[in-house]
């Protein structure tokens, strides 16, 4: 059956759809997934077919199409030609962590948010494809050339992530890096090249090395020992290359649900004693504040 797997547009939203391509190729589907970024990570899923969006006159060739929903004007054309011309082998994935059936489609694989999305899309392809076969990897095989922890004390510290008030503050993060130095490990910012300048400006003895490709911070991610970051793409690359990870998110929910969780990991969020009621929401407004270094510090160390 061939069969074409719309993905989300972020890194991790891709490596995550990855896991329901590689459950329907396991199952003798012919499965190829459309997400821009990961094509440079093609040598590193040498059993998975990625593209490009394509035309919508060409949607007419699949048997079965999976969506990933999202509002964005790339998506919505492709999104609207199913539903109107091809519904009856759409199936729409609405990845919300809460049980409100007012979401869009949210019927169509109705995700707990008690687990991770990972275990979810694991459990949707056996429950609700009800597939033969099934795993909760997406695939990822690293090229021969390189070696797993090849260095084992350097910590990735990823400070970005998509939007602004997903981030852990900067001074936070530059404190942290000395810290760890001080204990004897190597850490490193992993930075995309549109947030080095505003970083590099910064007074700090923390490399931040630069990536031309993707497959370049793939194979720095991959040698190296451990991840601390936001919520964001890179922690689920680095969880699906095995490394254990610490992810610092601004509530317990989204963490839950949007937690890298391949290899171990631990969240860190704001203290659930903290008021979040109605009119106040200090747990919102404050959780930068609530989640110190040391607090981190003592995380990192119970997952080494």
């Amino acid at each position: 059956m061939k069969c074409a797997v719309f993905s989300s547009l972020g890194l991790g939203d891709g490596l995550l759809a990855l896991i329901l391509s590689n459950n329907l190729q396991k199952n003798n589907w012919d499965v190829i997934t459309f997400h821009d970024p990961l094509k440079e990570l093609a040598s590193w899923f040498p059993l998975q077919k990625i593209a490009s969006f394509p035309l919508i006159e060409e949607l007419a060739v699949y048997q079965r199409i999976f969506i990933f929903f999202e509002k964005t004007s790339r998506m919505q054309p492709i999104i609207q030609e199913c539903l109107s011309k091809y519904r009856a082998i759409t199936t729409m994935i609405n990845p919300i962590a809460t049980a409100h059936t007012d979401y869009p489609f949210w019927e169509e694989s109705r995700f707990n948010g008690a687990i991770s999305f990972a275990d979810n899309l694991l459990q949707f392809c056996k429950t609700g494809l009800q597939l033969e076969k099934t795993t909760k990897e997406n695939g990822i095989s690293p090229p021969a050339e390189w070696r797993a922890g090849r260095f084992s004390k350097r910590v990735i510290l990823h400070p970005t992530s998509s939007k602004e008030d997903k981030n852990w503050p900067k001074k936070k993060y530059l404190l942290l890096a000395k810290k760890l130095q001080i204990e004897g490990f190597e850490p490193v910012f992993a930075l995309h090249p549109q947030e080095r300048a505003d970083w590099l400006q910064l007074e700090t003895c923390t490399p931040a090395p630069h990536f031309s490709t993707l497959s370049e911070l793939a194979a720095y991610v991959y040698e190296s020992g451990y991840f601390i970051g936001n919520d964001s793409g890179i922690g689920h690359l680095a969880s699906c290359l095995g490394l254990p990870t610490l992810t610092i998110c601004r509530n317990k929910q989204t963490a839950q649900f949007w937690r890298p969780s391949w290899s171990p990991g631990v969240i860190l969020h704001p203290s659930m004693l903290i008021p979040n009621i109605k009119h106040m929401r200090w747990r919102d407004k404050y959780w930068k504040q609530s989640i110190s270094v040391n607090r981190v510090i003592s995380t990192f160390h119970e997952i080494i």
